[in-house]
This record gives structure tokens, C-alpha cells and sequence, in this order.
């Protein structure tokens, strides 16, 4: 596949999939064995098409998207990279965090990389403080205490 049909592809599932929660753009765009290393999964990458619907519907059942702009977006190789900026508010509890009804600004980073058409892979950056301070209690237990301590 070309690099324009790999960012074609990229917008797809970021318009979509990601931004509209259309879980059949997921299965449309993402390869059915994909990896996905993402703060949605703390304790490791989430593996599999369908491992990937069921956690981030999840997460944009509790979060749902209010507003979704691709700031930037380009492609080189097999790989595309998207930067967006999404506004979210925190509508129902996640992961036995109560709920605020706070607005919450999220931005992202995610590196595609594609195989035949498909992304086989997704490695998510975020610059997401608030949501990170409000999941704090979960967080903190979840990552911090996954970190192996020298002795």
C-alpha cells in the first residue's frame, strides 16, 4: 500500500473509529492480531482487534468525546503518525474512579504501522495530565507499582 493510502486509512480510523467510537471502523482498519501499547492498558500492551474494541469502548463510554481535531498527520514507509487534540468529559465511573462531569483536554500522539492496508500496530503517547491526576488512585497502583525497585 502507498503512504497516502496508509494516512487515507490513518484518518479513517482517528475520524471514525477513535473520534465517533465506530467500532466497525476498527474492524475495517486494524489488523485482527494488532499490538497496542497504550495508557488504557498500564499494566501492558493490549493484544488483539478484539482485546482493543472491548477496552477502548470502554473507556469512551465512561469518557465520551465532545470534540476531535487532527492537528497533524503524516506518513514515510509502512508507519503514519497522528497528533490530535480531543475534549472529553468524565460521564460514568472508570475503573472505580467516581465520575466528575469534568471537561478534560486530551492530546495524543499515535504511531501507526501498517501491514497490507492494515495497522498491525499502535504505540499511543499522550499528554493527557488531567485525566492522568484524576485516574490517579488507579494509576498509581497500576503503573508505579509494576516498576521493578533496585535493591
Amino acid at each position: 500500500m502507498s503512504v497516502e493510502q496508509n494516512i487515507e486509512t490513518a484518518m479513517q480510523f482517528m475520524n471514525e473509529g477513535i473520534a465517533k467510537v465506530n467500532l466497525a471502523v476498527f474492524d475495517e482498519t486494524l489488523a485482527p492480531q494488532i499490538i497496542v501499547t497504550t495508557g488504557l492498558s498500564p499494566t501492558g500492551p493490549i493484544e488483539g482487534r478484539e482485546n482493543y474494541k472491548q477496552i477502548f469502548s470502554a473507556f469512551a463510554d465512561a469518557w465520551p468525546v465532545k470534540k476531535f481535531v487532527i492537528d497533524e498527520i503524516f506518513g514515510v514507509d509502512d508507519k503514519v503518525v497522528v497528533r490530535f487534540t480531543a475534549t472529553a468529559v468524565f460521564k460514568k465511573d472508570y475503573f472505580g474512579v467516581q465520575a466528575t462531569n469534568q471537561i478534560v483536554p486530551l492530546q495524543e500522539v499515535h504511531i501507526l504501522t501498517f501491514k497490507d492496508g492494515k495497522i498491525v500496530e499502535n504505540i499511543v503517547s499522550g499528554t493527557n495530565f488531567p485525566f492522568e491526576y484524576i485516574m490517579y488512585p488507579v494509576l498509581k497502583d497500576a503503573v508505579i507499582g509494576q516498576l521493578e525497585i533496585e535493591t
